[in-house]
C-alpha cells in the first residue's frame, strides 16, 4: 500500500522521442517521485477519466497518505475498488484492508458510489471503449499503383520506418489533398510516399474523404536476411528491451510507436518485439493502451480506425469522444476530422456552426485541408462573403493553383470575365494533376 504502480527511472533511449506536453502515466509517476504531489495527483486524475487502472490505483495510494490531496481512507477505498472494477486484481485485496480499518462502512460505500458515477467501468467504457478492433471494411480497388522509392541511404544504413498519411479521392478516382499525419523516422520516407500516393488511382465514381494509410518501409526479406537479422538481434537486444520496459512503465509515446511497428511482421524490429508481444491483437491493445495513456496520435488513430470501420453507432460515439479528447490537446488532424463530421449533411452529427469552429481552429495553424473545407462550408452559409474571401486568400497563399479553391473564387466573382479566367485556370490545373474536371466543366458551361 506504500508504492505507486509502474514507477521507474527515465530511460536514456527515450531522448530520441519528443518532449511531451501532456501527462501520461510515466510523467505523472516522475512528478510523484520528485514529490510534486499536487501535479502528480492532477495528472493521475486526468488519466483516470479514460479508465487507466494504474492511475486509479495511484490515486488510492495518494489518498491513503494525503499526498497532493486530503488524506482520506474512504477515498482510498473507493479508488482501490474502482481499479479493481477495471480488472486490477490486487487492488481488490488492498481495498478490503482499508475497509477493515474504517469503522463506518456506509461512508465507504457512499464515497465509492459517488466516484463510480464519474469513473465507473460502465460510464467510461460507454464513452471510450470500442466494441471491437476490426480492420476497415472499406476495400477499394487500386487501378493505378506506384511503389514509393526506398531511399538508398536508408537501405545502406538498414533504416526502417513507416509513414502515415491521409488523403481524399475524387470522383475520377484520383488521390487529392494528401496530409502527412506522422512518420518515423521523420524526414526520411515521407516525401517518397507522398510522391507515390499522388500517382495512385482508385476504381470509384464517388468522392471519398479521409482515406487513411500507414505504409511500412522494411528491409526484412526472410531467409535472405537471416544472418543479418541474427546480428541485428544481438545489436537490438538492449534497445528493444528498453522500449519494452518503457511501454510497460507507461510511456504513451513508446506504446504508440511499438503498436505501429507490430502492424507489420516484416520489420526487423517487429520480429524482435513479437518475442515479447506474441498475441495477434498486441498492436491494437498497445494502441488502446496509448490512447488511455493520453497520447494524442494514438487517440486520433483509434478514432479514425473506428470511423473507417463503419460499424455500429456505439463505436461511432466512442470515436467522436476520442477525437474530442485529442482536439483538446490541439491535435490538428482531430480538429479537422471533427470539422468534416459536423459539416457532412449525411452525418448524424451535422452541425455547420460546430464544423466551422473546428475548421477555424485548425486553419489558424495552417492546416490546408481544414482551410479548403472551411471555404467550401462558408460558401453554403449566409452572410459569410467576407469570411469566404479571407479563407480563399489563406488557402491560395499555400497552394495558389488548387483547382477547388480556384473554382470557388470563380464562383464568388460577379465579373464574368474574371470568373471565366479563374475557372479555366482551375480546369487546366485539374487536368495537369489528373484530377476530376466534372464540376469545373459544368460551371464553365453555365457561364
Amino acid at each position: 500500500m506504500d508504492f505507486l504502480r509502474l514507477t521507474g527511472p527515465l530511460l536514456l533511449l527515450l531522448i530520441c522521442f519528443s518532449k511531451q506536453s501532456f501527462a501520461d502515466l510515466f510523467s505523472a509517476t516522475q512528478h510523484y517521485q520528485q514529490k510534486n504531489y499536487s501535479l502528480a495527483h492532477s495528472e493521475f486524475l486526468e488519466l483516470s477519466q479514460f479508465g487507466n487502472t494504474d492511475a486509479m490505483y495511484n490515486l488510492a495510494v495518494m489518498s491513503l497518505h494525503g499526498q497532493g490531496t486530503t488524506k482520506s481512507l474512504p477515498k482510498a477505498y473507493a479508488w482501490f475498488l474502482l481499479a479493481s472494477d477495471f480488472g486490477l486484481t490486487d487492488a481488490k485485496q488492498t481495498a478490503e484492508l482499508v475497509k477493515q480499518q474504517y469503522p463506518d462502512k456506509q461512508v465507504l460505500e457512499d464515497i465509492y458510489l459517488a466516484l463510480k458515477s464519474q469513473y465507473g467501468f460502465n460510464v467510461i467504457s460507454e464513452k471510450f471503449y470500442p466494441s471491437s478492433f476490426n480492420k476497415s471494411k472499406l476495400v477499394l480497388n487500386k487501378v493505378r499503383d506506384h511503389k514509393p522509392n526506398y531511399p538508398e541511404q536508408a537501405i545502406r544504413q538498414g533504416v526502417e520506418g513507416w509513414v502515415w498519411v491521409e488523403f481524399d479521392i475524387d470522383e475520377s478516382g484520383a488521390v487529392t489533398d494528401i496530409s502527412l499525419i506522422a512518420a518515423h523516422p521523420k524526414h526520411i520516407f515521407s516525401t517518397e510516399l507522398i510522391n507515390a500516393v499522388s500517382l495512385w488511382r482508385y476504381d470509384t465514381d464517388i468522392p471519398i474523404k479521409n482515406r487513411s494509410l500507414t505504409y511500412h518501409f522494411t528491409t526484412f526479406k526472410g531467409k535472405q536476411y537471416k544472418t543479418a537479422f541474427q546480428n541485428q538481434r544481438k545489436q537490438y537486444k538492449q534497445s528493444i528491451s528498453e522500449h519494452i520496459d518503457a511501454a510497460e512503465k507507461g510511456n504513451s509515446e513508446v506504446q504508440f510507436y511499438i503498436s505501429q511497428w507490430l502492424q507489420s511482421s516484416e520489420y526487423n524490429a517487429s520480429q524482435l518485439l513479437k518475442y515479447h508481444w506474441q498475441d495477434e491483437q498486441a498492436a491494437q491493445s498497445l494502441l488502446f493502451a496509448s490512447a488511455k495513456n493520453n497520447f494524442p496520435l494514438a487517440q486520433y488513430k483509434l478514432a479514425t480506425s473506428l470511423l473507417n470501420n463503419n460499424t455500429q453507432d456505439s463505436d461511432r460515439k466512442v470515436a467522436i469522444n476520442w477525437l474530442r479528447v485529442a482536439a483538446q490537446k490541439n491535435s490538428l488532424p482531430a480538429l479537422y476530422r471533427l470539422g468534416t463530421l459536423f459539416a457532412d449533411h449525411n452525418s448524424p452529427e451535422y452541425s455547420p456552426n460546430r464544423a466551422l469552429n473546428y475548421f477555424k481552429q485548425a486553419a489558424e495553424q495552417g492546416h490546408f485541408r481544414a482551410i479548403k473545407e472551411m471555404c467550401l462550408l462558408l460558401k453554403t452559409m449566409p452572410n459569410q462573403q467576407e469570411a469566404l474571401k479571407q479563407c480563399l486568400e489563406a488557402g491560395l497563399d499555400i497552394d495558389n493553383e488548387h483547382p477547388t479553391l480556384l473554382l470557388l473564387r470563380a464562383q464568388t466573382l460577379t465579373n464574368k470575365t474574371l470568373s471565366m479566367k479563374y475557372a479555366k485556370q482551375a480546369l487546366n490545373v485539374a487536368k495537369d494533376r489528373n484530377w476530376s474536371t466534372k464540376a469545373i466543366s459544368a460551371f464553365i458551361q453555365r457561364l
